[in-house]
């Protein structure tokens, strides 16, 4: 795995000395930070997704763990895990309890979030 080097705080670049982690032609790697990725949206990406990310987003609007879902909903952390990577569906009965558990309806968690102009919700 690469490490990469973050800014230095006083905004020069901050560089690594070690050979094996320098780009092509020996020049040093320069850090990117990570780029917000746009909200699901239904008619791209599926419902399956649009799902996922609502129950991503409301877990952590109320600072619910992976483990604690799991437990709430009599499944593993790993089940739960591969469910928020979008590499396994929610079923509709666990959408139904999530709703439960969040204390919202099981539409908020199926359909997009509403999208304003500089508005980033996932």
């Amino acid at each position: 795995m690469r490490r990469l080097s973050r800014p230095a705080p006083d905004h020069h670049l901050a560089v690594d000395i070690d050979d094996a982690e320098a780009g092509p032609g020996g020049a040093p790697e320069i850090f990117d930070p990570p780029r917000r990725r746009p909200g699901p949206r239904l008619c791209a990406d599926g419902l399956a997704r649009v799902a996922a990310g609502a129950v991503r987003l409301e877990a952590a609007r109320r600072g619910l763990s992976q483990q604690q879902l799991a437990i709430e909903l009599g499944l593993s952390r790993t089940a739960v895990s591969a469910r928020f990577r979008d590499q396994v569906a929610w079923t509709l009965d666990e959408i139904g309890l999530l709703a439960q558990l969040f204390g919202c309806r099981v539409a908020d968690l199926v359909t997009e979030a509403p999208t304003r102009p500089g508005l980033r919700v996932w």
